[in-house]
C-alpha cells in the first residue's frame, strides 16, 4: 500500500472515530455537561486550529499544548488554504460554546462561518455544518 493510501485511510479512520464521539456529545444527555468547555478554553482551542491551518500545516491533531485540538473542518481535509481569519464573536445560549468566525479561502470572498467546540481531551473544534452531519442533527 502506498504512501497517500495510508494516510487517506488513517484520515479518514481518525474523522470516523471523532464522528462517533461527537454523536455521543449531541445526545442531549445531562451526563455530557462534563464534555463542554468553558468560553475561555473554547476559544484558545478554535485560535490554535485556525492558526496552524492558515500557517499551511497539514490537518492532524494540534499538541502543542494541553489539551490537544482537533479540527473537523472538510474544506481544510480537502487541501483548501486559509488565508485570513477573525473571530467575529461568541454566540451565546448554545449548548456547547459556538463562534461566528470571517474566513477567507483561497483568494476568495471573506465568508461567515460558525464553528462549535466540544470535548475535554482532545478539544473538537467543528465548523457547524460537518458537526451538523457528524451527530445527525
Amino acid at each position: 500500500m502506498n504512501a497517500m493510501k495510508t494516510l487517506a485511510i488513517l484520515r479518514n479512520t481518525r474523522f470516523w472515530t471523532l464522528v462517533v464521539l461527537a454523536m455521543c456529545f449531541g445526545c442531549g444527555d445531562s451526563s455530557t455537561t462534563r464534555y463542554v468547555p468553558s468560553a475561555d478554553t473554547a476559544r484558545t482551542a478554535l485560535k490554535q486550529g485556525l492558526d496552524a491551518w492558515q500557517s499551511g500545516a497539514a490537518l492532524a491533531t494540534i499538541t502543542v499544548s494541553t489539551p490537544a485540538v482537533d479540527v473537523f473542518d472538510m474544506r481544510w481535509q480537502q487541501g483548501a488554504k486559509l488565508e485570513k481569519y477573525e473571530i467575529v464573536k461568541a454566540i451565546e445560549g448554545r449548548e456547547h460554546p459556538t463562534f461566528e468566525v470571517q474566513v477567507t479561502l483561497d483568494k476568495n470572498l471573506p465568508e461567515k462561518n460558525t464553528y462549535i467546540v466540544v470535548g475535554i481531551d482532545p478539544l473538537l473544534v467543528f465548523r457547524d455544518i460537518d458537526y451538523q452531519k457528524a451527530t445527525g442533527q
